[in-house]
């Protein structure tokens, strides 16, 4: 089929009419905002909707054709479902209430395709605790499979009439066409146009007993289950049998369990359970239910139990993975709990080997960057913090919510600008930048040991041979930026300063202030940069960066294929390389990793 010059792929069993109406449908505004796929079981729905999706999500796809997450939802349960949508989205939401006020700021036009409903683990629960609150939104536009009469579709409700295409309606297949393509593939022409019946294809198998699953599971020669051996598609089953029958709470006695099976199978069954690993899941399923990787699940997993449920981290570390998180203060720590992390900067000076942590009130306090061990509160606050670095010298930089900056002396001042010639300096890139100050780096070997700052207006300020030099980097304000000593250059004791910044418009840029910066994005994604951190460790530099749906990437500049994706659950608010460790700040307090664990 050819539309808008575009060739798009062939619709069997002549389903063309449906094809044709569905393209009449997203191209009418007018349109009601629902659209129903009916029908009875085998007649095609599926089918349909695979063939719309991809022939509306490929990039040259007109604006206003295009289907901008698809939602499969077999097997989804209202939690799961949430986050996976959030996830296709771009989007950072644990409920449905954050999604859909995420989505009422995002703004844009945004047509959802909902193939395989009836498959739900609770269709109607995920009708009415997702799918109505999105048909809310007034760019929000559905197209769900959902036959007349289900349960699904009874839980719309009596809002606005949807666009309903019943598929057993001979006026959406063409004859002739269902006729050849049986003739073509050995079906009965006589089953028009319901395409299952004409192949002679049943319903669904009836689900296998947890029994009969469990003998399926191999076993060392201990006798003991041999998790790591058995297929992740045997051990979904298990938990979605386990749910069936009541066996759900027991499973989470083992971690790997959880990590090993499909997500969207583990946390259908632990909806309403309790317990520690649990509630990690809980914590960690947003960035779980989307992630391939049994590995990367384990490692997210492990790092949401640390200070929690230790046998449960010693058990996923059976699991290696390509990172391992060394130490986490979440909210079960108790009194070491530092709250939401905003700011982070890795110290010197006074506070080497120290991380500063900054809250939501402004309150800045140490810990430990190996071990996370609470430290001293430096500030009390309230004053929010846009930003914080330590100086060479161990002088702590401030930047608030307004832009303004504070010193803090250390109590030992290493060698380096006095506060008073900071302060002046600091005055100097002020004076140069356009608009608010918004970013803040301290880096050793910068020209004039003054840090470099960011405005709102996209530009970085730095010294340079004794002037201020400023580069517009981004388009929108400098969301972050962070910079690293690169040592043995030869040239100065204090090594070559790398910055990086990252920016609203969703670009990192990376440059060294002595040299002209790189005319493209080091990286690009959509939605603003919320972090950045840059060091230097046994394989060289190293850069990470995190987004505003809570991805963390590091790179590592000397290695092209040197990349790690990360995630927690959560929106990271925050980064700083310290003590060879990531530290990570978010809404529910710090967590460091250590990358390369192997």
């Amino acid at each position: 089929m050819t539309t808008d010059g575009r060739r798009i792929p062939p619709l069997l069993a002549g389903r063309h009419p449906a094809g044709l109406a569905l393209f009449g449908w997203l191209d009418d505004a007018r349109a009601p905002r629902l659209c129903r796929l009916s029908g009875p079981p085998g007649v095609g729905k599926s089918h349909l909707l695979d063939w719309l999706v991809t022939g509306c999500t490929a990039p040259e796809t007109p604006a206003a054709r295009r289907i901008r997450a698809v939602l499969p939802a077999a097997g989804h349960s209202l939690s799961s479902a949430v986050w996976s949508l959030a996830h296709r989205l771009g989007l950072s939401a644990r409920t449905a209430q954050e999604l859909t006020a995420a989505l009422a700021e995002d703004g844009r036009p945004t047509v959802i395709c909902v193939p395989g409903l009836n498959r739900a683990a609770d269709p109607a629960a995920l009708v009415t605790g997702l799918l109505r609150p999105l048909l809310e939104l007034p760019q929000v536009r559905l197209v769900v499979e959902a036959a007349t009469g289900s349960p699904e579709a009874a839980a719309f409700g009596p809002g606005p009439a949807p666009a309903v295409m019943e598929l057993d309606d001979p006026q959406w297949t063409d004859r002739e066409r269902f006729g050849a393509w049986c003739l073509g593939h050995g079906g009965d022409p006589g089953a028009y146009p319901n395409a299952a019946a004409a192949l002679g294809r049943s319903g669904q198998p009836r689900p296998a007993s947890l029994g009969e699953l469990a003998a399926r599971i191999p076993v060392r020669p201990d006798g003991t289950p041999d998790l790591l051996r058995t297929e992740q598609d045997l051990l979904s089953e298990f938990w979605t049998a386990a749910a069936r029958e009541g066996g759900a709470g027991r499973m989470q006695a083992d971690p790997l369990l959880l990590v090993l099976a499909g997500p969207v199978a583990v946390t259908a069954a632990l909806e309403g359970e309790d317990g520690t690993v649990a509630r990690a899941w809980w914590a960690a399923g947003p960035a779980l239910v989307e992630q391939p990787d049994p590995a990367q699940r384990a490692a997210t997993l492990r790092a949401r139990l640390l200070g929690v449920d230790e046998a449960a981290v010693v058990r996923l570390a059976a699991v290696p993975a390509a990172w391992a998180g060394v130490w986490a203060l979440w909210p079960s720590a108790g009194d070491a709990w530092p709250g939401p992390v905003t700011a982070l900067a890795a110290g010197h000076g006074a506070h080497a080997g120290q991380v500063l942590l900054a809250g939501p009130t402004g309150a800045v306090r140490t810990a430990d960057a190996a071990s996370g061990r609470p430290g001293t509160l430096l500030v009390p606050g309230p004053r929010p913090l846009r930003a914080l670095a330590v100086t060479p010298a161990g002088t702590v930089v401030l930047l608030d919510a307004g832009g303004r900056t504070e010193l803090l002396a250390p109590p030992r001042p290493g060698p380096g600008l006095d506060p008073y010639a900071l302060g002046e300096a600091l005055e100097r890139l002020r004076g140069a930048a356009a608009g608010e100050l918004s970013a803040l780096a301290a880096v050793a070997g910068l020209s004039g040991a003054a840090p470099a700052v960011g405005d709102v207006a996209g530009g970085v300020c730095w010294y340079e041979d004794g002037e201020v030099r400023r580069e517009q980097l981004h388009q929108g304000p400098v969301t972050a930026l962070a910079g690293a000593a690169m040592h043995g250059d030869g040239v100065s004791d204090e090594g070559f300063p790398l910055l990086v910044s990252g920016g609203f418009d969703g670009s990192v840029r990376l440059w060294g202030p002595r040299s002209e910066p790189m005319p493209g994005a080091a990286d690009r994604r959509e939605g603003p940069v919320t972090a950045v951190a840059a060091g230097v460790g046994a394989a060289g530099p190293v850069v990470a960066a995190a987004w505003e749906d809570g991805l963390v990437r590091v790179r590592w500049p000397d290695d092209p294929d040197g990349v790690l994706d990360l995630r927690l659950g959560s929106p990271v608010w925050s980064l700083a390389l310290a003590g060879g460790l990531l530290t990570i700040g978010g809404p529910e307090g710090p967590v460091a990793v250590r990358l390369g664990a192997g």
